[in-house]
């Protein structure tokens, strides 16, 4: 298989998975009652950063590695989106632990899961560009260069 076609699926996956956490996931849990939302997210939490999170990390990977084998704007476009996604992780590690913790005041839920709501938005915006980024790398690749328009890349 392609690095490319790697990068591009490994990548897909990931904005799937942000954008399945974002209109299922995070809605219910906003629905449930704070202590409900707490117990939840004790065992859905974990799972879904387990699930996702080896697709980011595999993302920005591959999407480096093709930035620099065949510098590319889209290429170099779905790595900076990656890196804004890994940046994330300065909010998301300690807002997590934050709601892990067994001592969490229910009364801070709402305040808590909207922040966390608002910045994953952002990580899924950055992940549905970063395929979007990737796939059109992907289907330039198939192009001869003396046959593709021009763009200002290679």
């Amino acid at each position: 298989m392609k690095l490319g076609t790697l990068a591009t699926a490994t990548t897909a996956a990931f904005a799937g998975g942000a954008l399945l956490t974002q209109i299922v996931i995070v809605p219910s849990w906003q629905a449930a009652s704070p202590e409900a939302f707490l117990a939840r997210f004790a065992t859905e939490g974990p799972a879904t950063g387990a699930t996702v999170f080896p697709f980011e990390l595999a993302s920005l990977i591959l999407t480096t590695i093709a930035a620099f084998r065949r510098p590319a704007w889209p290429w170099v476009g779905a790595t900076a989106c990656l890196i804004g996604t890994f940046a994330l992780l300065a909010y998301f590690v300690p807002a997590n632990l934050a709601l892990l913790d067994p001592g969490f005041p229910p009364g801070d839920v709402a305040r808590a899961l909207a922040d966390w709501n608002r910045w994953d938005w952002v990580r899924a915006g950055l992940a549905v560009a970063a395929a979007g980024f990737a796939a059109t790398a992907r289907l330039r690749s198939d192009v001869p260069a003396d046959q593709r328009a021009y763009s200002g890349s290679g």
